[in-house]
């Protein structure tokens, strides 16, 4: 039997990916680097979001007594994200401007993660049992690959 993910360590393990890359981003003054990390970011962020919205917010309605609250906050905090990331990506990598929109990106995404798992992951495991959250990372992993 295949491996299946459990929903919350496969997005606790996206959210380390996301803070990879941007270690990655700041570690490097390539130009041609930074533009191929901050495209691979902006692409795994919307992936993300994505498969939060088709997999992990359904659920976190139905289970989490202040669940539709808590999903209009994490929306709005994306939408607010990937605007971050679409002018992270059309400036020039190495810019000031560059600097800032990744300074504040990385801010965006640090506080997601932290809400996310404080406000979300941890109700979630106590409410699902480890059978349904693997059946959600296998629905979540699908959107995270596409």
């Amino acid at each position: 039997m295949p491996h299946r993910p459990d929903v919350l360590e496969l997005f606790t393990d996206a959210h380390a990916e996301a803070e990879r890359l941007v270690t990655a981003y700041e570690a490097t003054r390539d130009p041609e680097r930074r533009a191929a990390l901050a495209e691979q970011l902006a692409a795994g962020l919307e992936r993300h979001a994505l498969a939060e919205r088709r997999a992990l917010h359904p659920v976190v309605r139905r289970v989490l007594p202040e669940g539709e609250r808590l999903v209009a906050a994490a929306r709005q905090r994306w939408a607010v994200a990937s605007a971050t990331a679409r002018e992270l990506s059309a400036a020039e990598p190495c810019s000031p401007a560059a600097e800032r929109w990744m300074s504040t990106l990385f801010e965006q995404l640090r506080e997601h993660a932290a809400r996310e798992e404080g406000e979300l992951f941890l109700p979630l495991r106590g409410r699902l049992r480890r059978r349904e959250r693997r059946r959600l990372g296998a629905a979540a992993e699908r959107w995270l690959r596409v």
